[in-house]
């Protein structure tokens, strides 16, 4: 579990490297990372885990195929669900999280838990 913190994100980017360089080879550590980076970034912007004392949960499932990432939000106060938009043009600062996501991971999605919503994504990899 992180605190609702930009700064958040770099922990939980850390914590996810070194869990899975330790398992998978270090490309897919790389992948998990960057996935990991994008729905807690997104979680801490988009959700009520950004709002004051708010929070989110990271877990990491090894596979023998793949390593899945899921984040654990507060829920979006507009109850939004998380979807692919247009790829913003190469100038724009935001909108690029969830078609890295799509691009790295072999299929992800959403679903709401009691707490909000349950963010996952699927990073091919063979275990080390």
């Amino acid at each position: 579990m992180f605190s609702g913190r930009p700064e958040s994100v770099g922990d939980a980017r850390r914590f996810a490297w070194t869990f899975a360089a330790d398992q998978v080879p270090v490309d897919v550590a790389d992948m998990v990372e960057l996935v990991v980076s994008e729905l807690c970034t997104n979680a801490v912007e988009h959700t009520a885990s950004g709002e004051p004392g708010g929070w989110f949960i990271l877990e990491l499932e090894v596979h023998t195929d793949h390593v899945r990432v899921i984040v654990i939000d507060q829920g979006a106060p507009s109850g939004s669900v998380p979807a692919l938009g247009k790829v913003p043009d190469l100038d724009a600062t935001s909108g690029r999280g969830l078609p890295i996501v799509d691009a790295v991971s072999k299929e992800w999605g959403s679903e709401f838990v009691l707490v909000g919503r349950r963010v996952w994504a699927d990073v091919v990899g063979e275990v080390a």
